[in-house]
């Protein structure tokens, strides 16, 4: 298998995470991709070209992350990390869910940064990190229930928390959500997550 990867993609780190989880990463051969390239997006097997993008060994192609990680989960060894039926299974997607969108508003802004100052929308930047804030609020009420949970929903939410770190430096989310904090700075303690650190896309060729 071949995974379409940039180390500055929060949904490539997703599924790195869980790879390395599972113990599985050696059976995925990585093949650069920038997401800020133009001809590196025309590469990539998704129609969107997006990264992440798996082409399993038969050659079919699978995006985005939630799939991917669900398809590496199905027909790989390893522990599960997407509960196959019942309450367990849909509590995990739509947690992970939760901190996809928070990450999706975090790429936002991101792209936002880029442009000059003059030209960046307060109101795009203001609405999107109002998603963020959100969400982390709403994973501090339910931190209880997933604490000590290694599957797909909780890879989601470090990864997101971790983003939150580089893409709003300035503004300390530990502060009003304790609880949240010290499970995250315990899961962010994980081989899966110091061997997965994010680098600023500005920076990678």
């Amino acid at each position: 298998m071949k995974l379409r990867w940039s180390p500055t993609s929060p949904f490539v780190r997703k599924v790195v995470v869980l790879m390395k989880e599972k113990g599985i990463e050696d059976l995925v051969e990585k093949e650069k991709s920038n997401p800020l390239s133009a001809d590196d997006r025309a590469e990539t097997p998704s129609p969107l070209g997006q990264i992440p993008c798996l082409i399993t060994d038969d050659g079919q192609s699978i995006y985005d992350s939630p799939v991917i990680m669900e398809y590496l989960d199905s027909t790989c060894d390893g522990p599960e990390m997407v509960p196959a039926s019942g309450t367990a299974r849909w509590t995990v997607l739509t947690r992970q869910a939760l901190a996809d969108g928070m990450i999706a508003s975090m790429v936002i802004c991101f792209v936002e940064s880029l442009k000059k100052p003059e030209r960046q929308s307060k109101g795009i930047l203001a609405h999107n990190k109002a998603i963020v804030f959100s969400g982390i609020a709403a994973l501090e009420i339910e931190v209880g229930g997933f604490a000590g949970d290694i599957d797909a929903g909780t890879i989601t939410v470090a990864v997101a928390l971790a983003f939150a770190d580089q893409t709003f430096p300035d503004d300390d989310w530990r502060v009003d959500n304790p609880s949240l904090a010290a499970w995250f700075d315990e899961f962010n303690r994980r081989s899966s997550m110091t061997e997965s650190v994010l680098m600023d896309a500005r920076e990678f060729k």
